[in-house]
Formats: structure tokens, C-alpha cells, sequence
């Protein structure tokens, strides 16, 4: 993931989007359809950490994980049962092998989402803020008009009070 978003936030420097707008004006934007908001999380973020109100979930990149060895996982069972481990989750984070996997089609789902709703921008959305950025970088470099929302999900939107699928 350090690797991606370096790659990103590199881009970030070549391409400029729009400007940072606030969960405010990209509910006013969403609402009069005059752009189209798109998480770019993971689908296990949109899903579990919660979405607003008609974001479109088109994620960046995805995660795969591999599973090592049953022997190694079996011995960790082993391990957490015989030292009451089972709170300690990075123990069972070693259990597997992690791969993001850069999604090859971000551009052309944007792109067909937006035509999908008549509109000619979007505004992008992840937790914070550092990935939505980088992607509406790239966006901006494809001439796609892209805002990235201000704090992301999680200070931007949720913090804001917007509506969302957790309240």
C-alpha cells in the first residue's frame, strides 16, 4: 500500500484536480446532479466503515490476501489458544499474504458512472483524504473535471454530520 500511494502522491505533483471542497458543497453538487461522488476505498472499507448517502463505490486499487501454509495456521491456532492470544490480531495479520492490486479500470468505470448520471465531474471520497486526492490527480490527467472532498469520509463527511448509512 506505502508503494501505491507513493506512486499517487507522485502524480499528485504532475496533474492538478480542481480543489478541495467541503461535504457541504458536494452534497449541493450531488443533489442538484451536477457531479456524481465516488468512494474510492476498498469495498471492505465502503462496506463495514460505512458510505454516504449515494456515493458510488468504483475503489482505486483492491487487496488480495493468500493464505500461507495450513501448518502455519494451525500453529497459530494452536499458539492463541494456548496463550489466550485471541485479542491480539497482528499475530493472526501474519497469517497471510497481502497484494494490492491496482484497479485497471478506475478511469473507464468513473467515466461510465458519470455518463450514467448525466453529469461531467465528480467529487472523490476515501477515509482521510490522500488516496481521493491522488485519484482525482489522475482523473484531472484523463481531462475529467474531479474535486476531492475535504477530510475524506471519516473528518470530511461524517464529522460534518452528512448524511450517511450508519446514522
Amino acid at each position: 500500500m506505502k508503494l501505491l500511494l507513493a506512486l499517487l502522491l507522485a502524480l499528485s505533483f504532475a496533474y492538478a484536480y480542481e480543489d478541495d471542497i467541503s461535504p457541504e458543497e458536494a452534497y449541493e453538487m450531488q443533489k442538484a446532479k451536477k457531479a456524481i461522488i465516488v468512494d474510492v476505498r476498498t469495498t471492505l472499507e465502503f462496506l463495514y466503515t460505512g458510505h454516504g448517502e449515494g456515493f458510488i463505490n468504483i475503489p482505486a486499487y483492491y487487496w488480495t490476501y493468500v493464505p500461507k501454509s495450513i501448518e502455519t495456521r494451525v500453529k497459530s491456532a494452536e499458539y492463541e489458544i494456548s496463550n489466550a492470544m485471541v485479542k491480539d490480531h497482528k499475530s493472526t495479520l501474519n497469517l497471510y499474504d497481502a497484494k494490492e492490486v491496482i484497479n485497471k479500470d478506475f478511469v473507464k468505470d468513473i467515466m461510465k458512472a458519470m455518463k450514467l448520471q448525466g453529469v461531467d465531474s465528480v467529487i472523490l471520497v476515501c477515509r482521510s483524504g490522500p488516496r481521493s486526492k491522488a485519484a482525482a490527480d489522475i482523473l484531472e490527467k484523463e481531462g475529467i473535471t474531479a474535486y476531492n472532498l475535504e477530510g475524506g469520509f471519516i473528518k470530511g463527511w461524517k464529522e460534518d454530520k452528512m448524511p450517511w448509512n450508519g446514522e
